[in-house]
C-alpha cells in the first residue's frame, strides 16, 4: 500500500480517516510547524512514536488485502520536516509520494515521484547531507550532539553521536537497572572508567554496558584532544520509558525515572535485604538512616526490639 503526504491541503481536499499529523504536530513540536530545526530530542521522539503507531494500525508488510492509499495531511513542511517524515513512512511502505499546491490548485492526482528513503545514515559523514540531521544537531563551540534514532525509526533504543572535548566528559560515572548501553569510538582517544578500572580506549573500540551487573561507565577525552562517541542506549519496551535505576557513584545518588517514578534518594539510604525479609511477617517502620520501631499494621505482630 502506497502512502500520500498531503502538505497543507485546503479543508475540501482532505480524504476521511486520513492520518492528521499536522494536528500532532501543533501538539508536540508547536513552536516549530513543519520543521525540526532546533526541536527538543524528546518532543521529536515523541511526534515520530506517534507517527509510527498511527501508521502500524494501517500497513504492514505481513498485513494482506491492503489495497487503498493511507493519506496523511501535514503542515506545510521544510525541508527537514519533509525528510524526518518520509524516513518514517519509508519503513511502512516502499512508495510514499507528496502533492503539494501548485498554480493549479491542489490536485491529488498530481503527485511527486516515488520519495521512499532508505534507512541508512553514515556515521562517519554526520550530518553531513541530512538535513534533518543539520536541523536537529545541537552544536557549541567545543561540544556536538545529535540523536539519531527518530531517522532511523529506532523503537527500543536512543542512538546518538556527541564529541566530548579535550579533558571533558559527556556523563557522570553511572549504570543503569533497565538499560543496556554501547559507545562506539568514532574517532579520537581517552579513557573509560569502567567498576574500579581505568582503561585506554581509542578510534574502533566499542565498550559494553550490559544490564544485570549495574555495571558503571563513564568515558573521558583525557589525552589532550576530543573524542566523538557513537552512543546506543537499548531499552526493554517501545516508549522507552521502562522504570529505570539510575546509580551516579561519584554523586552518592541513585535517581529512579519512569512511568510514576521520579525521585532521587541518597546512595547512603541503601541497605541489604537479609535482615527485611527475615522480618517480613513483622510490623514495623523504616527510618531514613536504617534503623526501624515498632508499629501496628494490620496483620503483623509488632516487631519486638
Amino acid at each position: 500500500m502506497e502512502i500520500n503526504l498531503l502538505i497543507d491541503p485546503p479543508k475540501d481536499v482532505r480524504p476521511a480517516g486520513a492520518i492528521r499529523a499536522d494536528v500532532a504536530w501543533k501538539l508536540f513540536l508547536p513552536d516549530s510547524m513543519g520543521d525540526i530545526t532546533g526541536a527538543p530530542n524528546f518532543e521529536l521522539e515523541s511526534l515520530k512514536r506517534w507517527l509510527w503507531g498511527e501508521l502500524s494500525t494501517r500497513l504492514g508488510f505481513l498485513k494482506p488485502g491492503l489495497s487503498n492509499p493511507v493519506y496523511i495531511i501535514t503542515p506545510d513542511l521544510a525541508e527537514p520536516g519533509l525528510e524526518f517524515i518520509l524516513r518514517t513512512c519509508s519503513f511502512w511502505s516502499n512508495e510514499v509520494y507528496s502533492v503539494r499546491k501548485s498554480s493549479q490548485g491542489f490536485d491529488l492526482g498530481k503527485r511527486s515521484e516515488n520519495l521512499w528513503i532508505a534507512p541508512v545514515l553514515n556515521v562517519g559523514e554526520v550530518p553531513g547531507k541530512s538535513l534533518a540531521l543539520n536541523a536537529s544537531a545541537a552544536k557549541s563551540s567545543d561540544r556536538f550532539h545529535l540523536l539519531l534514532s527518530p531517522l532511523l525509526g529506532s523503537t527500543r533504543s536512543n542512538i546518538r553521536i556527541y564529541r566530548i572535548p579535550p579533558n571533558k566528559t559527556f556523563a557522570r560515572f553511572h549504570s543503569h537497572s533497565a538499560v543496556e548501553e554501547l559507545y562506539l569510538v568514532l574517532n579520537g582517544k581517552g579513557s573509560a572508567r569502567i567498576a574500579d578500572h581505568r582503561v585506554e580506549i581509542k578510534q574502533g573500540d566499542l565498550i559494553s554496558k550490559p544490564t544485570g551487573p549495574d555495571l558503571p561507565t563513564q568515558l573521558l577525552a583525557d589525552k589532550n584532544e576530543p573524542m566523538t562517541i557513537l552512543d546506543i542506549e537499548i531499552w526493554p519496551d517501545s516508549g522507552k520509558n521502562s522504570k529505570d535505576l539510575m546509580h551516579y557513584q561519584d554523586h552518592g545518588e541513585l535517581v529512579l525515572t519512569g512511568e510514576g517514578w521520579e525521585m532521587m534518594l541518597p546512595s547512603e539510604a541503601l541497605n541489604g535485604t537479609q535482615e527485611p525479609f527475615a522480618n517480613y511477617n513483622s510490623g514495623y517502620i523504616r527510618h531514613l538512616d536504617g534503623s526501624w520501631e515498632p508499629k501496628d499494621i494490620p496483620g503483623f505482630r509488632k516487631r519486638e526490639k
